[in-house]
């Protein structure tokens, strides 16, 4: 996991009284872990405790080939993944949980009083990813170079005779 990054969730997480998290958004478990993993309708969950067991919940079929940092806990499709969740979780407070978890998810856990309340967590991550490391903002300005070269050459190439998907294809060319 990152650390830099995770320290800053763990921080916000402070500072707004809550001592546990359930993160299911693909996009910020990569953001934290590196693992860019698309589970479907499947359960997948980055567990973070303010005591450093953090946990990240895999079924089976999407098995990790590298170390990303943090305690993987695979479950197969017979098995209750959420349940599995609560056996880590302080069910006597408070977890914050983001807002892509779908109902099923959060509803069985309310189901197993997993925890003493649960709240949003989604303005707690992206307040935390609106800051960018400057690693991130040199990124973001090549990107944006690269974006402005390639829109130079697509409005050069522009005619009347041109379809929509031929732009597309012309566009994916050029990057």
């Amino acid at each position: 996991m990152d650390k830099q990054k995770l320290n800053a969730v763990l921080f916000a997480m402070e500072e707004k009284g809550i001592p546990q998290m359930i993160i299911s958004d693909p996009a910020v478990i990569f953001y934290l872990t590196g693992a860019w993993i698309r589970p479907g309708e499947r359960l997948l969950v980055l567990y973070l405790n303010k005591n450093g067991s953090h946990r990240l919940l895999v079924n089976d079929l999407f098995r990790q080939t590298k170390d990303l940092g943090v305690e993987i806990q695979y479950y197969n499709d017979t098995q209750d993944g959420v349940e599995i969740l609560s056996r880590f979780m302080d069910h006597a407070a408070p977890v914050a949980v983001d807002k892509n978890w779908p109902a099923r998810f959060l509803l069985r856990l309310q189901e197993l009083n997993a925890a003493g309340c649960y709240v949003n967590s989604s303005a707690i991550v992206d307040g935390v990813r609106q800051i960018k490391t400057p690693d991130e903002q040199e990124r973001m300005r090549v990107a944006s170079k690269l974006n402005d070269e390639v829109m130079k050459k697509l409005v050069g190439a522009l005619s009347e005779d041109h379809t929509e998907l031929e732009l597309k294809d012309l566009l994916l060319k050029f990057y």
